[in-house]
């Protein structure tokens, strides 16, 4: 059933996809209905868009036109920005606003990890990077992670099959591993999912195709790929550490045991710690290795 309010066709319930312009000049199924209050000012270089297309239509000479829908697109990261009339927003309170959309939902986070032979003790792989958003001065606690490549035709608002994205991910998992982290022998069959795909903000994040997310993988190293860099504090030998990582800012990789690095994570007072997904990967693998009988709370 269609409801109208305000002359703006609203189905109820179904989500309200992000979608280009058609090439025949009609409006996306999201363009805000005029007498829809407004609750976000939108600026090019300082001037509100309702300026810019009030000249527009000057210089063109052609019909005044209400600002009533946005992107913002990346191709090159698989990436785009939509506002307009908010896919949350109900029949009887229509609201603007601004959402986020990731080609197959979102990218792949990896934790590596290596189990010492004789303690069974876990050592985590963790990365130090530069993030200024995050933090201006120092680095920040991280492990492998990216966006999904968008191939040169994909097309950023098209649903994958389940079976599609899942490859995606994986795919993306190994690049961003051996880009960031590891190089060495690491084969696509040595990931290993950890939990389901996760939205980062299911208010203004679109992960609605099905499988479709933020993907998190585990890989078990050899212990042979580390070498002890100072006591409790292991790195990876020779040869093995990629570099790639440094054009993202990606500083040191160091191996330490997982309670030392939960202690890294819960301390409110550490400005390094605080990365959504380097919590997320972390949490999710020590609950799977909880279920596995390892000892995780031992001290060192």
């Amino acid at each position: 059933m269609v409801q109208r309010y305000d002359g703006l066709a609203y189905t109820p319930g179904e989500r309200q996809a992000a979608a280009s312009m058609q090439s025949n000049g009609e409006d996306p199924s999201y363009a805000l209905d005029p007498l829809v209050a407004r609750d976000w000012e939108l600026r090019a270089n300082g001037i509100r868009l309702e300026e810019l297309l009030a000249a527009y239509a000057q210089q063109q000479g052609s019909e005044m036109q209400a600002l009533a829908w946005f992107t913002a697109t990346n191709a090159t990261i698989g990436i785009a920005f939509t506002y307009g009339l908010h896919p949350n927003a109900s029949a009887g309170r229509p609201y603007d606003g601004m959402w986020k959309r990731e080609y197959a939902g979102g990218g792949s986070v990896v934790v590596a990890y290596a189990e010492e032979p004789e303690t069974r003790q876990i050592y985590i792989g963790i990365l130090w990077q530069q993030r200024r958003l995050h933090h201006p001065t120092i680095p920040v606690l991280a492990v492998p992670r990216g966006y999904t490549p968008m191939p040169e035709r994909g097309e950023l608002f098209t649903r994958q099959s389940k079976e599609v994205v899942e490859h995606l991910h994986r795919q993306t998992a190994l690049l961003e591993l051996t880009e960031e982290m590891v190089k060495g022998a690491i084969r696509l069959e040595m990931l290993e999912p950890l939990g389901p795909p996760a939205t980062t903000n299911n208010a203004d994040v679109d992960t609605a195709g099905e499988g479709e997310g933020v993907y998190f993988y585990r890989i078990e190293l050899p212990w042979s790929y580390l070498e002890a860099e100072r006591p409790g504090t292991f790195r990876l030998k020779a040869g093995l550490e990629a570099k790639q990582g440094v054009m993202e800012g990606i500083l040191h990789c160091q191996f330490v045991p997982l309670p030392h690095a939960l202690e890294l994570l819960d301390d409110a007072d550490n400005p390094a710690a605080g990365c959504f997904f380097t919590e997320v990967a972390i949490g999710r693998l020590t609950r799977y290795l909880q279920r596995q009988g390892y000892p995780i709370l031992c001290t060192i």
